[in-house]
């Protein structure tokens, strides 16, 4: 069983700003039991981009990184969104949805033009079309 971590533990883990938290955080994640969900991912990216003004390519390599450490539901799907958020203007919500979509071999009916623009790109070859 692992423990489910929230975007709180993962910025002090990322960010090492909170002497007792940032510890606490380590240590939950450096065991290798913990946990996370897509939408704490994507809270993640937010607050980094947002508050702390972390350029999208520094949280994407960061956060592809972390995925190493973390057990995510979906690690495909959400590996991909976050590549995506790295190198495009789209929101991670947005990624996740293409990405998810993409393996699924949905197509997408959305009124956010850059979402259809990028929904029209084709997908990275080596993406599997099924969940796992």
């Amino acid at each position: 069983m692992h423990i489910v971590i929230d975007e709180s533990v993962i910025l002090r883990y990322l960010l090492n700003d909170d002497k007792v938290n940032s510890k606490r955080a380590y240590d939950a994640i450096s065991s290798g039991n913990t946990q996370t969900y897509p939408e704490s991912m994507a809270r993640v990216a937010i607050t980094l981009r947002d508050v702390y003004r972390v350029p999208r390519s520094v949280i994407s390599s960061v956060l592809i990184m972390l995925l190493e450490d973390i057990h995510i539901n979906d690690q495909k799907v959400v590996e991909h969104a976050i590549r995506m958020f790295g190198s495009s203007v789209l929101d991670f919500s947005d990624c996740l949805t293409l990405a998810r979509n993409a393996m699924a071999g949905n197509p997408i009916l959305s009124f956010n033009k850059p979402i259809m623009k990028r929904s029209m790109q084709p997908m990275v070859s080596s993406m599997p079309r099924t969940f796992e």
